[in-house]
């Protein structure tokens, strides 16, 4: 065997020997900035403690609720910090780790009663390539309580997994079949199949990418009066899609629109009416990127009373909103009652280039425009004594035309003035006032 084989195998053979601790030290420099730049609006993540080995590692991080949302904790009797601990391995491509929470003595007792005893709570499993890939699970083991007043709760285990790059992005998915709570008043709450998803990124204030839900059934039953009210086949979908004129992610010109969708297939009230086939469609189009992201990090530092300096940025931030333009687009919002449809659908569009939006609010008006249309069954309208009021004061104004089976609004705005399906004109701060 020559010296270079030699040389070759012990080069080898030193780098199998010291990979670990080179895993192990990249890993810790990946937790620790993971967790330095991890942002919530709910909670702060801190490390407690990394002990790094050769084939492993220990780690603890400390999450706090933030101040505005101790006080809902507290009233609760749950503690406003946790610690999670982290086993670590270290293998050639990357490492794997299994977290769960610590408990202090009186929630163990607590989660012993919900989910056995020596069961852990949630489970979340993580495994992070060198890239920083990491493919995560997380789940909620089953629960079975129940206690001598009569109160219970019972669910099948809720998973969540997904995966997230270096930079942030990443797509998740997450199902939970069954999930039932009982009361010592024999109120239940019983929800089946709820699941969904999404896929983006999280920028700062703001999830750029889709996110949707889907629930197949909930139902509140009222044991004592046989009273319930339940909903099936629901939908959830919301998307924010970023457009920029150039690929530098600073773009000043940058626009974002938020898309909305619910969708319900039935809805039984509590006096046993059926409404169905319910579409709620919102649009938010053309927003000014720059303007919302400075609203959205102030909103964390606000707290019940605003500062000066808070106002005049807010009132900046809403100017420069305003004078880039925006369109509020709800393209669908209907519902099937026993009395018949309701059908609706309003788009407005501000149009830019209005300056100090704040300081010249009359102005507004000019650069806007947009449609307004309206339809609700007439024995809908007839049934509220105060709505048919109104509707009947519109119907001698011309502004509604009531049908054998309905009233209809048509109209369209163009600044100041309402245009009327017949063609008349009315101010805009009329219409305002006919509706309140």
């Amino acid at each position: 065997m020559t010296l270079k084989k030699i040389g070759a195998i012990g080069g080898a053979i030193a780098v199998v020997v010291c990979w670990p601790i080179a895993v192990g030290q990249v890993g810790e420099r990946i937790y620790l900035d993971t967790v330095g730049k991890y942002e919530n609006p709910y909670v702060k993540i801190s490390n407690e403690s990394y002990d790094r080995g050769y084939l492993g590692s220990e780690a603890v991080s400390r999450i706090e609720v933030k101040d505005e949302f101790k006080p809902l904790f507290e009233e609760e009797g749950l503690p406003s910090v946790w610690h999670v601990s982290h086993k670590i391995k270290h293998g050639f491509l990357g490492m794997t780790s299994e977290s769960q929470f610590e408990l202090d003595e009186g929630l163990q007792k607590v989660a012993a009663q919900a989910w056995g005893d020596g069961v852990a709570p949630i489970t979340f499993q993580t495994e992070t390539s060198l890239t920083r890939r990491t493919e995560f699970k997380v789940v909620v083991n089953p629960v079975a309580y129940k206690d001598e007043f009569g109160s219970s709760v019972s669910s099948e285990p809720f998973i969540l997994d997904g995966v997230v790059d270096a930079k942030g992005a990443g797509e998740f998915h997450y199902h939970l079949s069954q999930f039932s709570v009982t009361t010592t008043a024999n109120e239940t709450m019983a929800l089946s199949n709820f699941s969904g998803g999404g896929k983006g990124v999280m920028d700062g204030q703001f999830w750029l990418g889709s996110q949707n839900a889907q629930l197949g059934s909930v139902q509140f039953i009222d044991s004592n009066s046989d009273k319930a009210v339940s909903l099936t086949n629901m939908s959830v979908a919301m998307s924010n899609v970023l457009t920029q004129p150039s690929k530098d992610a600073t773009d000043e010109n940058a626009r974002l629109t938020n898309e909305n969708k619910v969708t319900i297939d039935k809805i039984v009230s509590i006096d046993g009416k059926d409404y169905n086939n319910f579409n709620f469609d919102l649009s938010f189009i053309g927003l000014d990127y720059p303007a919302i992201t400075r609203l959205g990090d102030m909103s964390d530092d606000i707290n019940e009373q605003m500062t000066p300096e808070q106002q005049k940025e807010a009132l900046l931030a809403l100017d420069l909103l305003v004078a880039k333009g925006l369109t509020l687009a709800m393209d669908d919002l209907s519902l099937t009652t026993p009395m018949g449809d309701i059908r609706s659908q309003i788009r407005f569009v501000v149009s830019p280039g209005l300056a100090r939006a704040s300081q010249n609010v009359d102005k507004v008006a000019e650069k806007l425009t947009g449609n307004i249309a309206l339809e609700l069954p007439k024995d809908l309208v007839e049934m509220d004594p105060a709505l048919l009021e109104r509707a009947t004061m519109m119907e001698q104004a011309e502004i509604v035309e009531r049908l054998e089976d309905k009233y209809v609004l048509n109209m369209q705005v163009e600044g100041d003035k309402v245009i009327l399906a017949n063609g008349d004109q009315l101010p805009l701060g009329m219409l305002f006032m006919l509706f309140m």
